[in-house]
């Protein structure tokens, strides 16, 4: 059981429908292989555009034909987190998944605030009895950033991510992540998302027996599409799209150009110390280039708010050279033997080119299907392959996506993964 002694620490914490959350900003101390690319990180957006190119370009493989070898990485880093548990709860052995979001969001993506908290995924989970955990991957959002372009190549790449997750796995299991009260974890599953899910599926093989069952969403790996994704972003810069938040201006700098402008009259009263600085991202970050990239990489017409497209716009994160390069390091057959479930949208443009049914295999009912010939340990008892309908890549962001979040409970809840 949760100890009575966390409601004291939560005391702070954001409070939202049946759930009590505490953000806490954790260490993690390590070290992971990573790939050295004898490329120059794009410096403009051209390079950017050049870079996708590359990347994108039919019969090759620019990871390998940029990688001359390996490197090891390692440092303290901290990754910001949110750990929510249902407001009441009689729980003996409570168990937590684990949230891990994919490129263009930041840990929002599960516990979404828009329309009254009605697409949150947390609420979901924490009022079928589960506590969570969802994170802002190293790099982005409030974790640690890194502060020079060739870092963006050599440093933040998926290897490095992958051991931040299992980190903090490690801390759920042994009870020591700040926030949860000392809370030992003896059922722990992982959910993730697109890049996330791909982040999971490598953390199981590594390590195992480090999760009770993971779930996959906005996932396969078929890696045909992959270029439909890097094209559609248009990526740029991301301190130059959007240079308030990943730029370096601040309140002070923008009261001076309309002093100099002499528009001040329009501000007047105005306390420009309240805005907050940008991130000063450097070159290498990069990101999607406005609302009709993020429609065509996330979103299916007709099936989701116009309104949740703008604040997808206003909230998108970036992704980093390093990161796309290691985007399909995933190992063809999997160590893991628990529970699996694949969950992807009926028209995901990055896993399934738009049509997940679209196999041209009448002995393969989906794309996703497939992804179970690569867990030769989980029984076919144990492997599920969903297709969400009328939905696309960002499943959460969809007018249906609660209906998504009930397959996953039920299906956790089938393999006796439910709280206790």
């Amino acid at each position: 059981m949760l100890s009575s002694v966390v409601l004291p620490a939560l005391a702070l914490a954001s409070l939202a429908a049946a759930k009590q959350c505490v953000n806490t900003t954790v260490p993690v101390t390590i070290s992971a292989r990573t790939g050295i690319f004898n490329i120059a990180v794009p410096q403009t957006n051209l390079d950017a555009i050049t870079f996708a190119q590359n990347l994108t370009q039919q019969g090759r493989n620019f990871t390998n034909a940029a990688l001359t070898g390996y490197a090891t990485t390692s440092g303290t880093y901290d990754i910001s987190t949110e750990f929510c548990m249902p407001d009441s709860s009689n729980s003996i052995m409570p168990t937590v998944q684990v949230l891990t979001h994919g490129i263009g969001f930041d840990k929002t993506y599960w516990d979404l605030s828009y329309d009254n908290f009605n697409y949150s995924y947390v609420d979901v989970a924490t009022a079928a009895g589960y506590c969570t955990l969802n994170y802002d991957r190293l790099g982005l959002g409030n974790s640690s950033h890194f502060t020079d372009s060739q870092s963006t190549l050599d440093e933040l790449q998926a290897s490095l991510e992958v051991s931040a997750l299992a980190a903090l796995t490690m801390m759920l299991r042994n009870g020591t992540l700040p926030g949860t009260n000392g809370t030992s974890f003896s059922k722990v599953v992982h959910v993730g998302h697109s890049f996330g899910s791909a982040q999971t599926y490598a953390l199981v093989d590594m390590y195992p027996t480090i999760s009770d069952g993971i779930v996959l969403t906005g996932f396969s790996l078929n890696s045909s599409f992959a270029g439909f994704f890097v094209a559609g972003s248009n990526f740029m810069q991301a301190n130059s799209n959007q240079p308030l938040r990943f730029g370096n201006i601040s309140g002070a700098a923008i009261e001076t150009v309309l002093n100099l402008v002499s528009l001040t009259d329009l501000t007047a009263g105005f306390d420009f110390a309240s805005i907050v600085p940008g991130q000063n991202l450097p070159n290498g970050y990069l990101v999607s280039s406005n609302e009709g990239a993020n429609q065509y990489l996330f979103l299916l017409p007709g099936f989701f708010d116009p309104n949740i497209l703008t604040v997808a716009e206003l909230t998108k994160q970036p992704v980093t050279t390093g990161e796309l390069l290691t985007l399909g390091s995933a190992a063809p057959m999997n160590n893991f033997a628990g529970p699996v479930l694949v969950l992807t949208g009926s028209n995901d443009v990055p896993y399934c080119g738009g049509n997940c049914l679209a196999t041209g295999d009448p002995s393969l009912a989906s794309i996703p299907a497939a992804v179970a010939k690569s867990f030769p340990n989980v029984g076919a008892s144990n492997f599920t392959a969903y297709i969400q309908p009328n939905t696309a890549h960002g499943i959460n962001l969809h007018y249906n996506a609660t209906g998504a979040y009930d397959v996953i409970q039920s299906f956790l809840a089938s393999k006796g993964l439910a709280s206790s």
